[in-house]
């Protein structure tokens, strides 16, 4: 789940002289709240805050007003990566994991049962064992979505997952993210200027 009240997010600095704090305020106030298992198109123009409201709502930069609440992590899932050669669809997802590995980078035991059941439900079974660039934009994007998916998050975030996708790829990701928000319980946001296929696959709209 994720709730905000009357939260205002933008880039916070210090004017020169005197030294004092500002503000640059991108969107907002804004209230709204979704249950687990939500999946949630975010909408707004080109420069309305959508990736800075993202970036908020992950910890990356604090509100500037307002408060939020996610029941645990909200992560903000890389959608430009590069598809590096010499790495297979599972051992990108396992890299993945080791982020949260600790010191040693060793996996935690029951790493490997975590690792198979984000392929299997990302139906990825079939290209494990591909090398990443050999595989479509689309697939590598769902890839992705697995590798956040390992980290066991409250709140997944995507910053057009779409873009740049052909039409049959870019309906598979969406369709893939509203089964997952259903089947984990996991509360799924994406922005996305596709308006007409995100409607078919979100079961709710935030626009800014």
């Amino acid at each position: 789940m994720i709730r905000a009240v009357d939260i205002l997010v933008g880039y916070g600095g210090t004017s020169p002289s005197p030294a004092t704090s500002v503000w640059f305020p991108v969107a907002g106030p804004i209230s709204f709240s979704y249950d687990d298992g939500q999946c949630v198109m975010l909408r707004g123009r080109n420069g309305s805050g959508k990736t800075t409201l993202m970036k908020t709502l992950a910890g990356f930069i604090r509100p500037l007003s307002g408060s939020f609440e996610t029941g645990g992590e909200a992560l903000m899932v890389p959608t430009r990566i590069p598809k590096v050669k010499g790495f297979t669809v599972e051992e990108f997802i396992r890299t993945g994991m080791l982020v949260s590995s600790g010191y040693f980078k060793r996996l935690a035991p029951g790493a490997e049962k975590v690792l198979s059941d984000a392929i299997n439900l990302l139906e990825l079974n079939d290209l494990a064992g591909k090398e990443i660039s050999r595989i479509s934009d689309g697939e590598f994007q769902k890839a992705c979505v697995a590798a956040a998916l390992t980290r066991k998050a409250n709140v997944l975030m995507l910053d057009e997952p779409t873009a740049f996708l052909d039409v049959e790829n870019r309906v598979m990701v969406l369709q893939t993210l509203q089964r997952l928000a259903r089947e984990t319980g996991v509360t799924v946001i994406f922005s996305t200027h596709d308006i007409h296929d995100g409607a078919l696959y979100s079961d709710a709209v935030l626009a800014l």
